[in-house]
């Protein structure tokens, strides 16, 4: 079904593990698909972790899985600021994810920075917070989101107010647009075929996620299947317009199909 396949873009959360447990015969179906020669890259857009600990969790689940073989967004926007080091951030998340970005220069007192960056930011849901990023980009920072999931699913299956929705207010009380770094932004599908260093053709896309998955994935031309666990167990093809190439009842049944 897939002609020409050479490696997997794989969702973590909802795909791989839900609700704290790895879906069914999904940690065995990543050593089979290594066994076939296909590359993998585990991409997400957990953004209130550091990629270290996307992998330690992982690991402790029981993939086995490298830190190259990891993509998040909080990957992405390191590497962008990384080729913007003359210019200052206001950045809004959890205390984790904060660290990682000390080695970048940030606002300080009356100024006003080029970006503001707004990640989940759960472990201090701080209305202040929020509207110090809205001040910033009134006054001609940057607006830029992590990722644009609107929510997410806890450990319990329950949706939580997720990045995207955070974005989309300032965006909207601001009247400016704002820069996606994570899914469904085709530029984060495009620097994960770079990353794993194959061309549209040649991969495929899987996620539980109807949005931020396969409509990201579409929008790159890419190959997609729908697992129907985490978000896409609630997916009905009859409710709305977007069509994955595949839909599966879990992870594990893609090794019918390559």
């Amino acid at each position: 079904m897939f002609k020409n396949l050479k490696g997997i873009l794989t969702d973590i959360d909802g795909t791989l593990f839900f609700k704290g447990s790895p879906t069914p015969d999904a940690i065995s179906s990543v050593s089979k698909i290594r066994e076939k020669g296909l590359k993998l890259l585990f991409f997400t857009n957990t953004d209130s972790k550091s990629p270290q600990s996307v992998l330690k969790m992982l690991n402790e689940y029981g993939f086995e899985v490298e830190f190259e073989e990891i993509y998040t967004p909080i990957i992405a926007l390191k590497e962008f600021l990384g080729e913007n080091l003359d210019k200052k951030s206001f950045i809004v998340a959890t205390e984790e994810v904060e660290k990682e970005f000390q080695e970048f220069p940030q606002v300080q007192g009356s100024e006003i920075p080029d970006f503001v960056i707004v990640c989940d930011f759960h472990d201090n849901w701080d209305i202040n917070r929020l509207n110090q990023a809205f001040k910033y980009v009134l006054n001609g920072a940057k607006l830029i989101g992590s990722q644009g999931n609107i929510y997410y699913l806890d450990r319990n299956g329950e949706p939580v107010l997720d990045t995207g929705s955070f974005v989309n207010m300032i965006s909207n009380a601001s009247n400016s647009s704002a820069e996606i770094f994570g899914k469904p932004a085709k530029q984060f599908f495009d620097q994960a075929l770079r990353k794993i260093a194959l061309k549209e053709e040649e991969v495929i896309v899987i996620g539980d996620d109807p949005y931020s998955d396969i409509i990201g994935a579409l929008s790159m031309g890419l190959k997609t299947i729908l697992v129907k666990t985490g978000k896409g167990s609630t997916f009905k093809n009859s409710n709305t317009k977007i069509t994955p190439d595949l839909i599966i009842e879990n992870f594990s049944m893609i090794l019918n199909y390559i």
